[in-house]
C-alpha cells in the first residue's frame, strides 16, 4: 500500500459511500478512508428501519463495501460492536468471511482498550487470510497516560506484529483546535516522545472541529476547519525537529466526531448544504425537511453557493457538478442522503488536491 494517504473517518452511511464511489480514480488513489461500524441498534436511512440482528447490520455493512469501496484501501474499526457475536464469532472475523469472498481484506483497527474477543478474531484472520498488516488508533488520553508505552507494547505482544507492520492512527476527535499553534506544540511535545515514532508503517493524526448541526445557525455559516490549519502548522514545525517524519492527515468530513442516533419519530432533518473551501465551510442550513415543498429550499442553497465566491467549478467533482445542475432545475433537489454524498464528494476531492497538488502528474 501506499505510504502517504488521506484518511476520512466515516459512519459508514450510505450517502458517504456514495460519495466514495464518485470520486475520481485519481483521487480514489489517495484515499485509505477510516469506516467505523455503526451500533446494530441505530436507524438506517436507506431501509427505514432499524436493522433487526447483528447478522443484518454486517451484510449490510457489506454490501456497501462491495458496490461502493470494492478495496483493500480502507481501515475497518468495529469498536462500538465488538460486544456482538454474529453467527458465534467476533465482528471481525464475520465482515472478513465476507468480504474475502469478494477479493477485499481491509486493515483492521485495534486500540489499547480493545477487549479480548477482537484481539482473538484479529489473530484468526491473521491465520486464515495472511493478514500483514494492522492499524492501531491511539487517543490523545493514551499518549498523555505514564504507562502508555508499556500498554502499546503489550498490545503488539498481543497481536504478535511487529512496528513496521503497524499504522498508527493518532485520533484527537473533536479537541480544541482554536488556539492553533499551541495545540500543535502540544502534540509536537507528545510526538518527540512517542515509542518508535520513525519506524511505523504509516502515522495518521486525525481530528475533527465541525460542528453539532443543533449549534449551526439557520442561514449562511463561516466554519472554520481548524483541524486543518492545526495540522498543517503541525507538519510545519515537525520539519524542524531531529525526530521528523511524514505525518498523514485525518478529518471526520463534514461532520462533527461522536455517534448521534437520529430518530425520526422525535426528529426531522433540516436541508443544509456544507461545502469546504481553503480554510472554512460554506455551510448553508435551512428549515426543517417536512413536507416535499421543503426540499425546494435545496435548488436555492446551490445557488448562494455559486454566487459565494467560493464555488470550484462544475469540472472540479461530482459534488460539484450536482450542485450546478440542481442550480439550473436540471436535477431533483434529492434528500439528505444526496447532499451527504454532495458535501463529502466535494471535501474528499479538495482535501486531496491540497495534500497532493501534483497528483495529476503522478
Amino acid at each position: 500500500m501506499i505510504s502517504s494517504f488521506y484518511t476520512p473517518v466515516l459512519k459508514s452511511k450510505q450517502g458517504e459511500f456514495d460519495a466514495l464511489a464518485k470520486l475520481d480514480p485519481l483521487v480514489k488513489k489517495y484515499m485509505f478512508p477510516l469506516l467505523e461500524i455503526t451500533s446494530s441498534k441505530m436507524w438506517d436511512n436507506i431501509t427505514q428501519k432499524k436493522p433487526k440482528t447483528i447478522e443484518d447490520h454486517l451484510q449490510n455493512f457489506c454490501k456497501k463495501v462491495i458496490k461502493k469501496w470494492p478495496s483493500n484501501h480502507f481501515f475497518i474499526d468495529t469498536d462500538l460492536i465488538n460486544n456482538e457475536s454474529p453467527n458465534g464469532v467476533s465482528c471481525i472475523e464475520y465482515i472478513f468471511n465476507i468480504l474475502f469472498e469478494n477479493g477485499i481484506k481491509p486493515m483492521p483497527v485495534v486500540r489499547i482498550s480493545s477487549p479480548a474477543n477482537l484481539i482473538t478474531g484479529i489473530k484468526a484472520i491473521q491465520l486464515i487470510y495472511g493478514l500483514d498488516e494492522i492499524a492501531i488508533r491511539i487517543s490523545i488520553e493514551n499518549i498523555t497516560s505514564p504507562s502508555f508505552e508499556t500498554e502499546l507494547n503489550e498490545l503488539l505482544l498481543e497481536i504478535e506484529m511487529p512496528v513496521e507492520k503497524c499504522h498508527i492512527i493518532l485520533d484527537l476527535n473533536s479537541s480544541d483546535f482554536t488556539n492553533t499553534s499551541d495545540f500543535a506544540d502540544g502534540i509536537l511535545g507528545a510526538l518527540e516522545s512517542f515509542p518508535s515514532l520513525k519506524e511505523w508503517k504509516s502515522f495518521t493524526v486525525c481530528g475533527g472541529s465541525f460542528p453539532p448541526t443543533n449549534l449551526i445557525k439557520i442561514g449562511i455559516n463561516h466554519i472554520p476547519r481548524n483541524e486543518w490549519k492545526f495540522y498543517q502548522e503541525l507538519v510545519k514545525k515537525l520539519e524542524s525537529e531531529p525526530f521528523n517524519r511524514a505525518i498523514n492527515y485525518g478529518d471526520y468530513g463534514i461532520v462533527a466526531p461522536g455517534n448521534f442516533e437520529f430518530d425520526p419519530a422525535k426528529m426531522s432533518r433540516s436541508a443544509n448544504i456544507r461545502y469546504t473551501h481553503n480554510d472554512l465551510w460554506f455551510v448553508i442550513k435551512g428549515k426543517a425537511l417536512k413536507k416535499s415543498e421543503d426540499f425546494k429550499q435545496y435548488v436555492a442553497q446551490t445557488k448562494d453557493i455559486l454566487k459565494s465566491g467560493f464555488y470550484l467549478g462544475e469540472p472540479f467533482s461530482e459534488g460539484d457538478a450536482h450542485i450546478k445542475k440542481c442550480s439550473l432545475g436540471e436535477t431533483t433537489p434529492g434528500s439528505p442522503t444526496v447532499w451527504n454524498w454532495v458535501g463529502n464528494n466535494h471535501h474528499f476531492t479538495k482535501v486531496v488536491r491540497d495534500l497532493f497538488a501534483s497528483y495529476r502528474a503522478a
